[in-house]
């Protein structure tokens, strides 16, 4: 599938360490920072670096809590081999990722201590398709498991490496908002017969929020209208999307090849690993 990386999760080891060895070998991109054989030296590639056009991308993996270890695997907790491999990452790529099957707060508590990381693609079994959320200058997505969907994370990135909201996105909502506004100020203006004091202050809180909005958009739509060209003093911004995949999608050739050979391999047909 041409995959750039794929961190080592905790279901991906009941197999056994030599299938995912094996296919190490192959050039099948595991990676496991906290994956340690009994001397402490990692079983698998920490990171990678990936250059994508002028951006390097530097990519580290970490693997949660396994219920059962394998015979020859210890398990290091992220607080020990994370700070140096983040520290010594950062100094040569432009936008760090980590793959993380830890835990919710665990990838939280990550984002808020290293700042240097922008994003966290997360491997939750319980969250399903999870939008960016930004902590920190750091985003957390994840998307649903067992292939159900396809998660597509468009970014637009610059150097100073800071996130920032889309700003038509967020001219939109904030569009949307005065749209809201007007509408509860029309019913309002409809029963002016209603002259309790509590009514007319309500009144007024909705017409200074409406008028607080305006002027939020018409900033906005200047700063739009006289954006930068520097693309180094912009924002980095993002769009996400999930594809849902259905069983009715045509089949790849190819895939269904690769599919029907595994199948033969698992059932004992052709064998080729043992």
């Amino acid at each position: 599938m041409k995959v750039d990386a794929v961190a080592v999760g905790p279901l991906d080891l009941a197999s056994g360490l030599s299938l995912l060895q094996t296919s190490q070998q192959q050039g099948f991109p595991w990676l496991s920072a906290n994956l340690l054989d009994q001397n402490g030296r990692p079983l698998f590639r920490p990171m990678r670096i990936k250059k994508i056009g002028k951006i390097k991308a530097g990519i580290i993996g970490l693997t949660g809590v396994l219920s059962t270890l394998p015979p020859g695997i210890t398990r290091a907790e992220w607080q020990t081999v994370l700070p140096a491999l983040i520290e010594k990452t950062s100094r040569q790529c432009d936008i760090l990722i980590l793959l993380s099957s830890l835990s919710p707060a665990e990838n939280q508590e990550i984002a808020q201590q290293f700042p240097a990381l922008h994003l966290i693609l997360a491997a939750d079994l319980g969250r399903g398709n999870m939008n960016p959320q930004q902590v920190n200058n750091t985003l957390i997505s994840q998307t649903d498991r067992q292939g159900k969907y396809q998660g597509i994370l468009t970014i637009d990135w610059n150097k100073n490496g800071r996130w920032g909201k889309a700003r038509e996105e967020e001219l939109n909502n904030l569009r949307n908002r005065r749209g809201a506004l007007d509408w509860q100020l029309q019913r309002m203006e409809k029963r002016k017969d209603l002259q309790q004091p509590e009514y007319i202050e309500k009144m007024k809180l909705v017409e200074r929020d409406r008028e607080t909005v305006a002027q939020q958009i018409k900033t906005l739509e200047q700063s739009l209208s006289t954006a930068p060209i520097d693309g180094d003093t912009s924002p980095c911004i993002f769009n996400n999307n999930f594809l849902a995949l259905h069983q009715s999608m045509p089949e790849s050739p190819e895939i269904k090849t690769i599919i029907t050979e595994l199948k033969q391999q698992i059932n004992g047909l052709t064998p080729k690993y043992k």
